[in-house]
């Protein structure tokens, strides 16, 4: 006994078959094909659910008020930064034979200034080892402030955040971390634009 396949069954159930595909499968079925009758039923529980998925759609006014709430609220807008200038840098300065030839331990100070902030920092890394030990400052040249939700953030060049520390009330912090190039370390303080430093790997 000849079958029909998927396709002309379904179209069978949709409405949507040729008249005499149509005629054939009616008469096909009135035989008693067990197997075909199955696959429409099949089919036929199939177009019955999707007839009924619009039930379940929520009202249009209600889609249309939630679109408008969020078309309503603008993207959030990046917090501008400035550059850092550098104004010293210890590496340029001469050092006395004594000390140039130490060589215990390898210290480096440089001084940043941007949006009024003067940036003190110091880097200590001890010959052989990875690990930097960065101490600095953060200074308002204009006035004396106890700082109050200040941070400092050291980032890589594609902003992944790698360690974090807060300013205390004298603008000082501690932050350890691996020597590579190509770091940023961020000065974030209120009523100011983030004030941006990119570190060298420390000698």
């Amino acid at each position: 006994m000849r079958h029909f396949s998927e396709q002309p069954l379904a179209d069978f159930v949709r409405g949507v078959s040729p008249p005499e595909i149509s005629a054939d499968i009616r008469t096909h079925l009135a035989s008693g094909c067990s197997k075909c009758k199955t696959t429409l039923g099949v089919w036929s529980r199939v177009e019955r659910l999707a007839a009924e998925e619009g039930a379940y759609a929520p009202p249009q006014n209600l889609v249309r008020l939630v679109k408008l709430g969020f078309g309503s609220k603008a993207a959030p807008q990046p917090r501008p930064w400035a550059l850092a200038n550098l104004v010293f840098d210890s590496f340029a300065q001469p050092l006395p034979a004594g000390v140039r030839t130490s060589g215990a331990l390898s210290v480096w100070q440089v001084i940043y200034e941007a949006e009024g902030l003067s940036v003190d920092l110091r880097f200590g890394r001890r010959l052989q080892s990875k690990a930097v030990h960065l101490v600095g400052q953060v200074l308002d040249k204009q006035e004396m402030r106890a700082w109050q939700n200040a941070t400092i953030v050291l980032s890589t060049e594609e902003n992944l955040v790698i360690a974090t520390a807060p300013l205390s009330a004298f603008g000082e912090f501690h932050i350890e971390f691996e020597a590579k190039d190509h770091r940023w370390l961020s000065v974030k303080t209120e009523a100011r634009n983030t004030v941006r430093i990119p570190l060298t790997n420390p000698r």
